[in-house]
């Protein structure tokens, strides 16, 4: 269930038009194109294996590349499961344009541009995905509770996550 519901959220954030970067090109803007500037970063490679320990997250991550703009690593836990993406199509503000949230809230991480989301038909599920820019691109955490306890904020979680993921990925371009 967790995998299922974790790429729906993903598909609401990755699908939709409105690649910010429509009509640019390196040339016209200048820059590079998000996926060059986010293709250091190795979503199973970007926390220690003591830092996954940490949040009870089993050290090996399972490479998620659905859908091609958004690669990812998913890890297993208890109290959660979660997974680690980078998007190359959406940054937090052109994310928060989308219709697909049943709550977006503005926040920010370690100083940067962020949010907390959860996407309208996984308010049951206790997932929810905390965002940050990063490169010309963002930086997704998502954290589902394990056990279903609701004894768990996955949102908090979410954000302690991403708290740590930061300081490893580039600057907002």
């Amino acid at each position: 269930m967790a995998v299922g519901v974790g790429a729906a959220l993903l598909g609401a954030v990755g699908c939709s038009p409105g690649d910010s970067s429509e009509g640019a090109t390196e040339e016209t803007s200048g820059a590079k194109p998000s996926g060059e500037v986010l293709a250091g970063v190795d979503p199973c490679g970007i926390l220690s294996d003591a830092e996954l320990k940490s949040f009870g997250l089993k050290t090996e991550g399972k490479v998620t590349n659905s859908p091609p703009w958004a690669p990812g690593c998913q890890y297993q836990g208890d109290p959660v499961v979660a997974s680690i993406r980078k998007e190359t199509r959406d940054t937090v503000d052109s994310a928060a344009e989308k219709e697909t949230w049943a709550e977006f809230e503005r926040t920010e991480v370690n100083g940067r541009a962020g949010a907390t989301a959860v996407t309208g038909g996984a308010t049951q599920a206790g997932i929810c995905s905390a965002l940050f820019d990063a490169g010309q691109g963002m930086i997704q955490i998502q954290a589902q509770e394990f056990s279903r306890s609701d004894d768990l904020d996955e949102c908090a979680k979410a954000l302690e996550i991403a708290e740590k993921v930061e300081p490893n990925v580039p600057e907002p371009a």
